[in-house]
């Protein structure tokens, strides 16, 4: 890869907003140390192989792990939960993209966000259809399975 391929993409960032539900950290033998950030996004349904929701990793610095914990240990974050991530791409393997956090904090949707949170349905406005089919407690919400 050449040096002005590498410079741009050293350059290039991006901010995720997901939930979180696990952080993992390693250390090898051989000095190598790091970790990963794990959230999940509804399911899209591109992919026939994946039931449920789609998990995505972050790779983190080491010390970004330490960090969290403490903030979890002294109750500032909640894991899992909601949180801004600002992340570098990076070429990886097979010419795929890589996020590398940079930062990480609780996500807080600004006062002029109108957009209700996908992963919080008590933020999502319900129509007044809605609202009389959640009141009505003899019409299921959700039907699984075939009915003979």
């Amino acid at each position: 890869m050449s040096e002005s391929t590498n410079n741009f993409l050293g350059n290039m960032q991006t901010v995720v907003v997901g939930k979180v539900v696990s952080l993992t950290k390693y250390e090898i033998d051989n000095g190598a140390k790091g970790g990963s950030i794990w959230l999940t996004k509804p399911n899209t349904g591109r992919n026939p192989n994946v039931l449920g929701d789609e998990i995505i990793k972050i790779r983190i610095p080491f010390d970004m792990f330490e960090q969290q914990r403490q903030k979890l240990e002294l109750c500032e974050i909640q894991i899992p939960g909601l949180f801004e991530i600002v992340s570098e791409i990076d070429m990886g393997g097979g010419n795929k993209a890589t996020l590398t956090a940079l930062s990480m904090r609780p996500y807080k949707p600004d006062a002029q966000d109108t957009k209700p949170d996908p992963l919080n349905p008590t933020t999502t406005q319900l129509s007044e259809a809605d609202k009389t089919q959640a009141k009505d407690t003899t019409k299921p919400l959700f039907v699984t399975g075939n009915k003979a």
